[in-house]
């Protein structure tokens, strides 16, 4: 039985869509999207499993990532949706991706997606495990931030140059202290969502030296 349920032939023109789950760790969380999305290309060609490609003169693979990882973020939980020319067995496809793939990234799941169905990602938990001295008031600071309607803050694009105040609040449906952790629960919309580092500058961490102490812990979809 194959994961979709179907065997025996299939029509060449027929499209098999399927959403990978997978976790991130070590050093493989200073990656870029883009370097993920290539060492995802190798793995996939490695296994030989029959991923459709793009048409054109630069045909490329049909691999996407919903929602891209912070650089330097460790992962219990990525998606990664792709789509091949015909059925794959899920337990040899990750057993045969997971040989191919780096100690830090293991594939965990595989599941096929309904014809026109287009993963959308609705919020993600994270944990931020500071290795800094805990701020003293981070509890005080959080109760705040919770009950305020409007928290400024500034985002700086650094290839562009420029600069513009976004109102996180409406990103932030969770937030509270574990121990000297902080756990936080961020929606995903149409206009965008907060980094965990923008999170962590609101409570009085460094967000430049934050991210490698953050792990995403579980994606809601839509």
């Amino acid at each position: 039985m194959n994961a979709g349920g179907t065997s025996g032939a299939f029509r060449s023109e027929q499209r098999y869509r399927w959403m990978f789950t997978f976790s991130v760790s070590g050093d493989l969380r200073f990656i870029s999207h883009h370097d993920t999305l290539r060492l995802f290309q190798r793995a996939f060609a490695r296994a030989a499993v029959p991923v459709r490609y793009t048409e054109g003169f630069n045909p490329r693979p049909r691999i996407s990532i919903p929602l891209p990882r912070p650089v330097g973020v460790a992962s219990d939980e990525d998606a990664l949706v792709v789509e091949t020319t015909g059925p794959v067995d899920a337990g040899s496809t990750i057993e045969a991706l997971n040989r191919q793939a780096p100690p830090d990234l293991r594939l965990l799941g595989i599941r096929p997606l309904a014809p026109g169905e287009r993963p959308s990602p609705a919020s993600v938990r994270y944990r931020l495990a500071p290795d800094e001295p805990p701020v003293a008031d981070l509890e005080s600071r959080v109760r705040l931030l919770m009950a305020t309607d409007v928290v400024p803050f500034e985002r700086i694009h650094p290839k562009k140059a420029t600069r513009r105040i976004v109102n996180l609040r409406p990103y932030i449906r969770e937030l509270v202290v574990d121990g000297g952790d902080v756990l936080m629960t961020l929606a995903v919309t149409g206009n965008g969502t907060a980094k965990p580092s923008e999170i962590a500058a609101l409570l009085g961490y460094d967000s430049g030296a934050v991210n490698h102490r953050v792990r995403r812990l579980e994606i809601q979809w839509q």
